[in-house]
């Protein structure tokens, strides 16, 4: 049985409350201008298996590589698209084609300059058939790449393609040089090695222990905070010690700690806390190749089995929504018209019994083959909310007659052996949502492959259809339309039991300034943060 989290956290927190604590610093007054310097320390829960996230598919990879590479765009405070490495684009007006001009006097970390041909050999690597990658699809639709001359991009699609211009937000450009070293782009160097023209530079990677980066004397964006230093703490209670005892600078909160903890003097006198809600959401997913889910009635029990409003109470302490959608709320994707499943273990009963499912002994389900309703919901370590939420589920699945076993790994584990091969019956995992509503890499029927995104291998013909529409106008009405239809097929279907998108909890120590809260959160403008002379720390640490 996984004991829960508050337990064992306020064990903790009981171990160290004794401690003498140092004099705490006045951090209420600005002291001086921008300035370079100091080291900030966060905390990563896992291991990448490597620092290309196109063949990593790790969220760890793709918040590391966010230092060291930029894209062609990037989104703005307000999430609109803008320019990165590119200084200006242009779209043609029957928008099959898109022209960007790159910026001069770009440098990777190794010196050399940045030219078209590394955009060339990025979008050449990423859409080669031997590359391992689920993020090609996009860059697949191109039917011609041209590079005129050194600082121009130009590409063009057959069709039109409402993603087309902000997928090259996500395109991280890597340097032709170093590609085309290796015969195939899985045995890339930058695996290991990363060379990006981006804020920081890869210093030091001591796997499963901690990641350096330094700041990128080459780039020309240099970011005023010289290192960015990161532990692996898997576990959120060893992240909050750390916090306590000022060795960490930034760290998310759990609700936990954001609703009952924080007005402890120690942390008000030493961090800031931003909350918002965040682009992400919390699910258990059902594989729909393993006979208990095939029946959607079975699938729809389940969900009228849970209680998420109760969830939302009791793990994240308040600090979320329920959800019905794929979609952020509040976005002008989001199916306003759908709600979230109701409580109902009554009809949960019911359609569990339609569907061929008796009470046997001890009141578990049983089917005509007098086979129990058992099944093993997988999940990762070092998320709380994760596992105390599978522990509320594993109840009200009883409640109903089913019996649920967790079973919690590590995080590159829970990944390369069990949800990557689809060796799973249930999973609960969550997404980040990209401001794009583009739901094809999770949902199309084709997306189903190991190492795809479509983790479930849920396949509906008529999903497919309104996800292929909503990708094939520009008129974000005519799209909605089709969006929303795809949500109303999902809720029907529930191959996913949504439960809750939760507020991001972030702490920052209070010496950092520059931070700027917007719709897009608080790290889009991360190279801007600074520390004033008078309130640096950490000297930088050895490379």
């Amino acid at each position: 049985m996984i004991k829960p989290s508050l337990t064992a956290l306020a064990l903790l927190l009981a171990l160290t409350a004794c401690k003498e604590q140092k004099p705490q610093a006045d951090y209420t007054t600005p002291t001086g201008p921008t300035a370079y310097g100091d080291v900030l320390n966060t905390a990563i829960v896992g291991n990448p298996p490597n620092l290309v996230p196109y063949l990593a598919a790790d969220s760890t990879a793709s918040a590391i590589a966010g230092n060291i590479y930029h894209a062609l765009l990037k989104y703005d405070a307000n999430l609109n698209l803008a320019p990165q490495l590119a200084e200006s684009y242009t779209v043609a007006p029957n928008n099959l084609s898109i022209t960007f001009k790159l910026r001069k006097g770009v440098t990777f970390s190794d010196g050399t300059p940045l030219t078209s041909a590394d955009v060339s050999a990025t979008f050449h690597a990423l859409i080669d058939p031997d590359t391992k990658t689920p993020y090609a699809d996009d860059y697949q639709r191109v039917s011609k790449f041209e590079t005129p001359d050194p600082h121009t991009v130009r590409v063009t699609y057959a069709t039109p393609f409402a993603p087309s211009l902000s997928s090259w937000a996500g395109l991280l450009v890597m340097p032709a040089h170093v590609i085309a070293k290796t015969k195939s782009f899985n045995d890339t160097s930058l695996k290991t090695e990363p060379v990006g023209t981006g804020p920081y530079a890869l210093a030091r990677w001591r796997r499963g222990q901690d990641v350096l980066l330094a700041a990128n004397q080459t780039g020309w964006q240099k970011p005023y905070i010289s290192q960015l230093y990161m532990r692996t703490l898997p576990d959120q209670s060893t992240q909050w010690l750390e916090l306590k005892a000022g060795n960490l600078d930034a760290a998310s909160l759990t609700p936990l700690a954001y609703t009952r903890l924080t007005d402890a003097p120690w942390f008000r006198n030493n961090y800031n806390t931003y909350r918002y809600l965040g682009s992400a959401y919390t699910y258990m997913g059902f594989n729909l190749k393993d006979p208990l889910f095939t029946d959607k009635r079975v699938r729809q029990a389940l969900s009228y089995a849970v209680d998420r409003q109760g969830i939302i109470n009791a793990v994240l302490f308040g600090q979320g929504e329920p959800i019905a959608s794929i979609f952020k709320p509040g976005t002008w994707a989001y199916n306003t018209q759908l709600q979230p499943y109701p409580f109902n273990p009554q009809k949960a009963r019911k359609l569990l019994a339609e569907a061929g499912w008796k009470p046997g002994p001890g009141g578990v389900l049983v089917n005509a083959k007098n086979e129990r309703f058992q099944f093993t919901l997988s999940t990762n370590q070092g998320n709380e909310t994760r596992i105390k939420t599978a522990q509320i589920l594993q109840k009200f699945f009883a409640d109903v007659g089913i019996v649920m076993d967790i079973r919690v790994q590590e995080w590159s584990t829970f990944l390369t052996n069990t949800v990557n091969p689809r060796q799973f019956q249930a999973i609960l995992m969550g997404w980040s949502l990209p401001v794009e509503p583009d739901p094809y890499d999770v949902w199309h029927s084709t997306k189903t492959k190991p190492s795809e995104f479509n983790l479930v291998s849920f396949n509906n013909k008529d999903a497919d259809a309104a996800i292929v529409a909503s990708r094939s106008t520009f008129n974000q009405n005519e799209r909605k339309k089709h969006l929303d239809v795809l949500q109303e097929i999902l809720s029907e279907e529930q191959p996913y039991l949504w439960l809750y998108a939760p507020y991001a909890l972030e702490a920052v120590h209070k010496r950092v300034a520059g931070i700027r809260p917007a719709p897009a959160g608080i790290g889009y403008n991360s190279e801007e943060w600074y520390v004033p002379t008078a309130w640096q720390l950490r000297p930088a640490l050895k490379q």
